[in-house]
């Protein structure tokens, strides 16, 4: 990487925030991880969420394209790969049942188009299940705020039984640092921890870090639409770039139960 290389997170969608994009020094890397998250937020609003994940992404790489040489990486999301059982590797064709995945492939799509058309080093990260410290939302932060604001039971949206990959924010982050350098441009990679597990074990983890029994937990069986039974991401293709997740599930939800309390 040349010495000279600067990382940019954009952080914002909106008329502001794409006025401020247009107006960016010549970089050599961007990180562009604004946008949406949650397919509960695209159900809501479809179009909010097309404009800040796809429309977005296309401002980016506007911009990008003043940059000769850039190279881009785009936090992508696995709700584009949609329903699937076992291991999933980035050779499987995408079929997302919600809006949120919807966008997330339009944007992966223009990703691709920029860099054949102009030259841009586009590579997409396509993220599982983020958790940790700092994060607002999404279902261990939703979870250890139950935990520790509300009374016993502890509600656990669903059967508990849906199956994701949590992937703690800084080995996120080392995912996407391993990407920038060495991934090729134009290809894809799954960033995910390589451990899948069971909603239920994820709001048990939370009980115990929280000083609850497990048995307070209680699933509410509501219908989850737009959300997969399942989802094991392959991380064999990032692992060859020399990436490795060190944060374990037992430690990440710990840490994060303990600053949620500390907020």
């Amino acid at each position: 990487m040349r010495s000279r290389s600067r990382a940019l997170a954009q952080r914002g969608a909106t008329a502001a925030g794409v006025e401020y994009v247009a107006t960016l020094p010549a970089l050599d890397l961007i990180f562009h991880l604004a946008g949406t998250s949650g397919i509960e937020e695209s159900l809501e609003d479809p179009s909010r969420d097309l404009q800040a994940n796809t429309l977005g992404t296309l401002e980016v790489l506007e911009a990008a394209r003043r940059m000769p040489g850039a190279r881009v990486v785009v936090a992508a999301s696995a709700a584009v790969y949609g329903p699937s059982e076992g291991l999933v590797s980035e050779e499987q064709p995408p079929h997302p049942i919600s809006p949120y995945g919807v966008s997330k492939l339009a944007a992966e799509g223009y990703v691709r188009s920029y860099s054949y058309l102009h030259g841009i080093e586009g590579l997409i990260a396509r993220i599982g299940n983020p958790y940790g410290p700092g994060q607002r939302k999404r279902v261990v932060y939703d979870l250890a705020w139950r935990a520790l604001h509300e009374p016993p039971p502890l509600r656990l949206p669903g059967s508990g039984s849906a199956v994701r990959d949590f992937v703690h924010a800084s080995d996120v982050a080392s995912a996407l640092i391993a990407i920038a350098p060495r991934g090729a441009p134009g290809e894809t990679y799954n960033v995910g921890s390589g451990r899948a597990v069971t909603l239920r074990e994820v709001a048990e983890l939370v009980a115990h870090a929280a000083g609850l029994p497990d048995s307070a937990v209680r699933p509410d069986d509501a219908p989850t639409p737009g959300k997969v039974d399942e989802f094991r991401p392959s991380i064999d293709k990032l692992a060859r770039l020399g990436y490795q997740a060190v944060v374990t599930l037992e430690c990440g939800i710990e840490e994060t139960v303990a600053w949620v309390k500390s907020t």
